[in-house]
């Protein structure tokens, strides 16, 4: 499964504009619905990571912010970011190497996301899959290990928990090279929305 690196932003993509062109040293950034956006950084570039960028873009935003890493199918990792600090930071696996530990997740509190709904929260959702203990059994291993088989349907049902529509939560996991190494479908993706280029990242369609 492939590895990406979002940024979800409870602000307009217009208002938001001016400070990630700022901030950003290249990728893109996308509508998310009315109130949100989402950037997609070219995390190939140095310092310019989702966590690297989480901070300051909070700072010029004056806004929360919310980072997603997800590696490979296997780690889903947020962080809440506010006014250049972090609030809050949340590891599906973070015991990831080391076999022997307990693989809890970390930092499975639901009301630290609830500043990034889009409409009511389905709290019972929210815990769940925090907790890593998938509601769907679509999501469940088949060999009845506890948790999700993929990460990327974790963060699928911590965004859905919020209110977030499949389209949005579709974008959520476009990574900037995914969007890069697949023009044709981004722009149907986007279906007609604003695409707006961070630094001097070319164009994907």
């Amino acid at each position: 499964m492939t590895t990406y690196g979002t940024i979800l932003i409870p602000v307009p993509l217009e208002q938001a504009a001016p400070a990630l062109r700022e901030v950003c040293a290249a990728g893109y950034a996308t509508p998310a619905g009315p109130r949100f956006c989402l950037v997609h950084p070219d995390r190939s570039v140095a310092d310019n990571g989702v966590f690297a960028l989480a901070g300051p873009i909070s700072a010029e935003l004056g806004a929360p912010v919310l980072a997603a890493f997800q590696y490979d199918g296997d780690r889903l990792e947020l962080e809440v970011w506010r006014d250049g600090e972090r609030a809050h930071r949340y590891d599906s696996w973070p015991v990831r190497d080391d076999e022997s530990a307990d693989g809890a997740p970390m930092g499975a509190d639901p009301a630290a996301f609830w500043d990034f709904a889009a409409g009511p929260v389905d709290r019972h959702r929210l815990a769940s899959a925090l907790a890593d203990t998938p509601i769907d059994a679509q999501d469940m291993d088949v060999d009845g290990e506890p948790g999700y088989v993929w990460a990327q349907a974790l963060h699928w049902d911590v965004l859905g928990a919020l209110s977030h529509p499949d389209q949005v939560i579709g974008r959520a996991q476009w990574d900037y090279f995914h969007m890069r190494g697949a023009p044709q479908a981004l722009a149907e993706v986007l279906d007609g929305m604003e695409l707006v280029v961070l630094g001097p990242t070319d164009r994907p369609f």
